[in-house]
C-alpha cells in the first residue's frame, strides 16, 4: 500500500503551489510537504495572514500585520451586517517555555478536510461571515483574552463588527461537519444576523434550514428537485424519517417527469445513503452509494467518498483505501476528490494525513445533547450519563474502531525522525482495547458474539511477532499491556484453560525481563519511573494470575523506583532522583500512585505513602486534566499523553487501599469520566495516541470505579 500512496503523491505534485516547495541540504528542489497538496481551503474565500504550518516541517509565517487583518475583517463585517469567522490554526505561545501543541498541523488538516470542506459549513461561512484564517499571536491573544493553555488550537472564533468575541469553539478533537454547521445556524439566529433569501436553495446556503423546509412543504406542486432539496434540509434538521419519505416522493416524481435537468436517480440514491449513514445504518447505505457512484449524477464523487468511509467504519480498511484512491484519481478537482486525496496521502509519520483512518471523521448523528446550547469545545455537552450508559456508548464506539487486520491502529504516535515505534504502539493499544472488551463482556452479554469475534481478531494481531519492532521505543509497553490482557483471561479461565494462559504469560514475562535495564528501570524512550511502575503493575497482575515472575526482576524494579523517589514523596521524571531539587508534587502527579502502588505490592512501601500519593493525585488532577487534549509538555512535566496513563494506573492502585477507603476515590473517578467524554461518547487525551486508546483506558477506569456487578 505504501507504493500506491507515494505514486498518488507524485501524481498530484503538478498541481502544487511553488510556494510549498523548499530546497534540501544540497540546494536542490525538495518535494513539497504532503499537506500542502490538498487544496482543501478553496471553497471559502479566506482572508489570510499567509502563515502555514505543516507536521514536522519548518514554520512558514506570513508577513501580514495580523492586528490590521482582524480589524479590517471586523470593519467589513460591520459594513455588511455579518460576523467574522476567524479560524485560528496556530497559537503563538510567548510565555509557556515550550508549546502546548507541537503537532497541531495534523488537527488543522482534519478540520479543513472534515468540517470546513463541508458544503453547508462553507456556504454559511461565505454568505454570512467574513472568513479569516490567521494565527493567534501574542498581541491578539492579549487583546481578546484568548490565552494559551486555556485556549488551544485548532479553534474558530466569532467576532462581531465591533471586534467583540461573541463565541468560540476551541480544542476541536471531534470533527463532525453537521454538528458544527448546526452550531453556526444557532449562532446566526442568536445574533440575529440579517439574512435575506427568496429561494430555498439560497436559504439553505444562509443556514435558514427550517424556513426553507417550511417553504418547500407549503409549496403545492413540487418537482423531484424540490423533494430532493427538502430531504436534504430534513436531514440537516435531524428529521431522518421525513427525509426518507421525501426521497421516496422524489424518486416517484422523477419517474413521472418527462425530463429533469437537475436531478437523477443517482443523486437521490446518494442522499438516501447519507441519511441512512447518519442514522447508523451504513450497511443499508452502501448499495445506495454504490449505485450513485456507478451511475450519472451530480454527486458521483460524494457518493464514492461516503462509500469508502462506510467501508472503513464497517471494518474493510483495504476496500476503503482502494475506493478513496479511485475518488481521488477520477475526481481530483471535486471537493470530495480532494478530501479523498487527504486520506490516501502519507505524512511524515507514514500514516494517511486525512482524518478517516485515524478515526477522526464522524458522520453519524450525535446524541441530541450535542446540538443544544452553544458549546465552546467538543467535550460532552449534555447532562452526565450514568456509568452503564456511558460505558455502553464508549464500548460501541471502541468496537467500531477495530480495523480489518484485527488491530486498533488509529494512533499516530511517533518520535522523529521516523515512525519506527508505531508498530509497538499499535500492539500495546490493541491489547488495551482487548482488555476493555473482555472486561465488559459480562456487563453487556448482548454484545458477547461481537466482542468474541473482536477478541479473536485482536489476538491474532497483538500476538503476531511480525507486528512488533523489537528494540525500538515503546517496546516495553507492548509486553506490559499484553500481560494485562492475559492476566485478565487467566483470572477468568476455567481450570483446563488456565495453564494455556499462564504459559503465554510466562513467555511474555521473560521478554519483559530481557528489556529491563541493568539499573532495574524500564525505558519507553529513556529510563523512567512512570514506565517502570506501569510495567511492574502489569507483571504483578500476571503473577497474581499464575505466571512465574523471577524475584530478581521485581527486586531490581523496586530498587529502581526507590532510587527515583524524593524524600518529599514525588518521583523523578527520568531515572534516579539524584541530589538536585525534588520534582514538584504537581509535576509528579501521575507517577506517584502507580510507583507507590507497585512498591507497596513488593513490600517496599506502606499505606500512608500510598494514601499521600492518591491525595496528591486528586489535588493536582485539575492540572493534568487541563492539558488532557494537548500533545506536548504543556504544563511543566505534564502533557496530554500522560493523562489516561496516569488515570487508569491510579484507579488500579485504589484496589490496594482498605476496602472502607475506596468508595470516595471511585466516586471521583466516575465524576471525572462523566465530565470528559467527547460529544460522540468516545474519550481522548493526546490526539497522537488516538481515540481507541483513550476510549479503552476510560472504559477500564470506569470498570474499576463503577463495579457494575
Amino acid at each position: 500500500m505504501t507504493v500506491t500512496h507515494h505514486a498518488l503523491l507524485r501524481l498530484f505534485l503538478p498541481a502544487v503551489s511553488l510556494l510549498a516547495i523548499s530546497t534540501d541540504v544540497y540546494g536542490q528542489l525538495a518535494p513539497p510537504h504532503p499537506a500542502s497538496t490538498l487544496h482543501l481551503l478553496e471553497s471559502i474565500p479566506w482572508q489570510s495572514d499567509g502563515s502555514e504550518f505543516y507536521d514536522h516541517a519548518a514554520e512558514q509565517r506570513g508577513a501580514v500585520d495580523r492586528t490590521q487583518l482582524i480589524d479590517q475583517a471586523c470593519a467589513k463585517a460591520k459594513a455588511e451586517n455579518k460576523l467574522v469567522l476567524w479560524y485560528v490554526h496556530r497559537i503563538e505561545e510567548a510565555h509557556l517555555g515550550g508549546r502546548q501543541m507541537y503537532r497541531s498541523p495534523i488537527l488543522d488538516t482534519y478540520l479543513q478536510q472534515v468540517v470546513l470542506s463541508d458544503g453547508d459549513v462553507s456556504a454559511m461561512a461565505t454568505e454570512c461571515f467574513v472568513p479569516v484564517r490567521c494565527m493567534l499571536d501574542e498581541t491578539l491573544s492579549q487583546r481578546f483574552g484568548l490565552r494559551p493553555l486555556a485556549f488551544v488550537e485548532p479553534a474558530i472564533v466569532f467576532l462581531d463588527g465591533d471586534g467583540n468575541v461573541i463565541h468560540f469553539v476551541e480544542r476541536f478533537r471531534t470533527f463532525h461537519a453537521h454538528w458544527f454547521a448546526s452550531l453556526m445556524v444557532r449562532l446566526l439566529e442568536q445574533q440575529q444576523v440579517p439574512r435575506k433569501a427568496v429561494s430555498p436553495i439560497a436559504m439553505r446556503r444562509m443556514g435558514l434550514w427550517r424556513p426553507a423546509a417550511t417553504l418547500l412543504i407549503e409549496q403545492p406542486r413540487k418537482s423531484s428537485s424540490d423533494w430532493l432539496l427538502l430531504a436534504a434540509l430534513q436531514r440537516l434538521l435531524r428529521q431522518p424519517d421525513a427525509a426518507l419519505l421525501s426521497l421516496d416522493r422524489a424518486a416517484s416524481q422523477l419517474d413521472s417527469e418527462v425530463s429533469s435537468k437537475s436531478t437523477t436517480k443517482a443523486d437521490i440514491a446518494c442522499e438516501r445513503g447519507l441519511v441512512l449513514t447518519m442514522v447508523g445504518r451504513p450497511q443499508k447505505a452502501q448499495p445506495e452509494f454504490e449505485y450513485a457512484w456507478r451511475n450519472a449524477g451530480t454527486r458521483t464523487a460524494e457518493a464514492g467518498y461516503w462509500f469508502a468511509l462506510n467501508a472503513l467504519h464497517l471494518g474493510d480498511e483495504v476496500g476503503a483505501m482502494r475506493r478513496f484512491e479511485l475518488v481521488a484519481l477520477r475526481h481530483a478537482n471535486d471537493l470530495f476528490g480532494k478530501r479523498a486525496h487527504a486520506n490516501v496521502t502519507l505524512g511524515p509519520d507514514d500514516r494517511p494525513i486525512g482524518a478517516a483512518f485515524a478515526g477522526f471523521e464522524g458522520v453519524r448523528y450525535l446524541p441530541e445533547s450535542a446540538y443544544q446550547g452553544m458549546p465552546k469545545d467538543t467535550t460532552w455537552n449534555g447532562a452526565a450519563l450514568e456509568p452503564k450508559a456511558m460505558a455502553r456508548q464508549a464500548l460501541e464506539f471502541l468496537l467500531a474502531q477495530q480495523h480489518d487486520d484485527g488491530g486498533f491502529t488509529d494512533a499516530r504516535y511517533a518520535y522523529w525522525p521516523s515512525s519506527e515505534i508505531t508498530p509497538n504502539v499499535w500492539v500495546a493499544i490493541t491489547a488495551i482495547a482487548m482488555t476493555a472488551l473482555w472486561e465488559y463482556r459480562s456487563v453487556f452479554p448482548d454484545l458477547g458474539v461481537q466482542i468474541d469475534l473482536a477478541l479473536q481478531r485482536g489476538y491474532a494481531f497483538a500476538f503476531d511477532p511480525k507486528r512488533l519492532n523489537r528494540g525500538a521505543n515503546e517496546d516495553c509497553y507492548s509486553d506490559a499491556y499484553r500481560l494485562m490482557y492475559l492476566a485478565r483471561r487467566s483470572r477468568d479461565a476455567s481450570v483446563d484453560d488456565k495453564q494455556v494462559w499462564i504459559a503465554r504469560m510466562n513467555d511474555l514475562v521473560e521478554q519483559a525481563r530481557a528489556r529491563q535495564m541493568a539499573s532495574g528501570f524500564w525505558a519507553h524512550e529513556y529510563e523512567n519511573a512512570f514506565a517502570t511502575g506501569a510495567i511492574l503493575q502489569e507483571i504483578l497482575a500476571a503473577k497474581a494470575g499464575g505466571a512465574s515472575v523471577p524475584s530478581e526482576l521485581t527486586d531490581k524494579g523496586a530498587s529502581a523506583l526507590i532510587s527515583a523517589r524524593f524524600k518529599t514523596g514525588s518521583f523523578a521524571y527520568g531515572g534516579a532522583a539524584g541530589t538536585g531539587n525534588p520534582t514538584s508534587h504537581k509535576d509528579a502527579v501521575g507517577r506517584m500512585p502507580v510507583c507507590e502502588g507497585a512498591l507497596l505490592q513488593l513490600g517496599r512501601s506502606d499505606l500512608d505513602k500510598l494514601r499521600f500519593a492518591m491525595t496528591n493525585f486528586f489535588a493536582f488532577l485539575k492540572n493534568l486534566e487541563g492539558v488532557r487534549r494537548n500533545d506536548f509538555h504543556s504544563d511543566g512535566e505534564l502533557g496530554g499523553f500522560f493523562f489516561f496513563h496516569s488515570v487508569y494506573h491510579a484507579s488500579e492502585v485504589v484496589k490496594l487501599l482498605p476496602e472502607a477507603e475506596r468508595a470516595p476515590h471511585w466516586q471521583k473517578f466516575i465524576a471525572l469520566l462523566q465530565d470528559i467524554p467527547e460529544i460522540d461518547g468516545s474519550f481522548i487525551d493526546s490526539h497522537e495516541l488516538g481515540r481507541s486508546y483513550g476510549t479503552a483506558m476510560a472504559l477500564l477506569t470506569l470498570r474499576n470505579a463503577a463495579q457494575f456487578e
